[in-house]
């Protein structure tokens, strides 16, 4: 059964219910309560004819009971043995009321007619001390409660015409996000293409909340599908060019190098070279697939003492000036020793490759621990600057395939630097050069973050 069938259904059926009861509820206080004051009106008469009975000296009692005598009813007196001494009974009751009553006051049923009856102690004539019951017929209240019943069922049977309209509206208004959510899914898988929800209005519910969640994640989706497309199309792009020249060059190895060995030389070399730098750029590509599953092992370092330990290695690496400037004696860090001197190699070689000059490295601690890497290259243009640590981003691609760069290098130092939970920030100038800082937090938590990975 669809979900708008259920809502109207059960909507329907739960303020059927609630109207039914109502209505009963109705029905049978208001019944109980005009018995009970028909009952006591009769108890009222019964009294005064008591009283005026006790009072008047006459020879004919009957006399004194016809007066009373209710007009669908009766008045009977009995001795305490049982001997009826008098009764009166009005033509319209047809019925015999029994002789025993429970009770001095209520209501009785007798073949289908209820009546109201009080029984009262009477001094009669004689002195003897009898028992006076007066019955009232209550057939025109009864005709008014079954008129009551009519209007009530009547009345719940027409306040069930705007429920089922309600519930139907209701039913429409829920499930038509739900419909529209789900076509649109439909459309999604059928033509591959992402679509969005149409938002109408400003409201806050919950229906309008889960179309802009879901049109939230069709954007997210949508713009990690391009980004993955142009992840593979610059890829397959960077793969086919030393491809096509180790190919071209096998080819020029078959046809000549096997008789000039000057070619073959050159055809080997180049092969190599292309070879070196394709499996360069597979290494990073793996690097950068693999860093979300990488396990981060969180310890108490030195970050002076890794700077010291990194720079020389890049000095010996590379014969270029790399000046540590500082004046702390220490520099603790909770980091992780092999990504954080991962993430010092790529940007010093990203510096250096950028860079004909020396590079300095600043580290001091103001509160937070902050290293900057600081070149006097090319620089980057300001408006490139924003996507620098996008994956296969270059701002001047000639240099950068004269560097040996594929636009890599910062995606992955960008990917390290969040693992490790610091922050990076670049200043650049163009002609003047570029500086990277590295920024420990002075409110860097462990536990914080393993709370947070637990929570996702």
């Amino acid at each position: 059964m669809k979900l708008k069938n259920k809502i109207h259904i059960s909507s329907t059926l739960l303020m059927l219910v609630v109207l039914v009861v109502l209505a009963f509820v109705i029905y049978f206080s208001f019944s109980q309560l005009t018995y009970s004051t028909e009952v006591n009106q009769l108890q009222a008469e019964t009294s005064s004819l008591v009283a005026e009975f006790n009072e008047t000296e006459t020879a004919d009692p009957r006399t004194v009971l016809r007066a009373y005598v209710p007009v669908n009813g009766l008045i009977k007196v009995t001795t305490a043995e049982g001997e009826q001494l008098s009764a009166i009974q009005t033509p319209s009751v047809t019925v015999e009321i029994p002789g025993e009553l429970e009770g001095q006051s209520g209501t009785v049923k007798v073949d289908g007619e209820r009546f109201a009856y009080v029984k009262a102690p009477l001094i009669w004539t004689d002195g003897q001390v009898a028992e006076l019951t007066v019955v009232q017929s209550l057939q025109e209240t009864t005709n008014n409660l079954n008129t009551l019943r009519l209007v009530l069922i009547a009345g719940t049977l027409l306040s069930m015409i705007p429920v089922i309209i309600s519930s139907v509206v209701l039913g429409k208004i829920v499930t038509l996000p739900i419909t529209n959510l789900t076509n649109t899914m439909t459309r999604i898988q059928r033509n591959g293409k992402f679509e969005k929800l149409p938002i109408e209005g400003q409201s806050q519910d919950e229906l309008t909340q889960m179309g802009n969640t879901f049109n939230e994640m069709m954007g997210l989706l949508e713009e990690n599908y391009s980004k993955q497309e142009e992840f593979v199309s610059n890829a397959s792009h960077e793969l086919k060019t030393p491809l096509t020249v180790i190919g071209s060059y096998a080819k020029l190895l078959q046809r000549q190098g096997m008789d000039d060995e000057k070619i073959a030389e050159e055809s080997i070399g180049a092969i190599r070279a292309e070879t070196e730098r394709m499996k360069a750029l597979i290494e990073q590509l793996l690097h950068i697939a693999r860093r979300s599953e990488s396990q981060v092992e969180w310890t108490n370092v030195d970050a002076l003492e890794l700077l010291k330990e990194t720079l020389t290695a890049m000095n010996t690496s590379y014969n270029r000036e790399f000046n540590l400037i500082t004046t702390e004696q220490t520099l603790p860090v909770i980091t992780d020793t092999a990504k954080f001197k991962q993430l010092l190699y790529i940007l010093l070689d990203n510096a250096r490759k950028y860079s004909s000059d020396k590079v300095e490295v600043l580290a001091r601690k103001n509160g937070d621990t902050v290293i900057q890497i600081r070149d006097t290259g090319i620089g980057i243009p300001k408006e490139a600057i924003p996507y620098v640590f996008d994956r296969f981003y270059r701002v001047d691609k000639a240099r950068s395939r004269e560097t040996g760069g594929f636009g890599l290098g910062l995606s992955l130092a960008k990917q390290l630097a969040n693992s490790l939970n610091v922050q990076i920030e670049l200043e650049s100038i163009e002609q003047l050069g570029t500086t990277v800082s590295i920024i420990f937090s002075e409110n860097f938590n462990v536990a914080d973050v393993h709370s947070k990975q637990e929570g996702l």
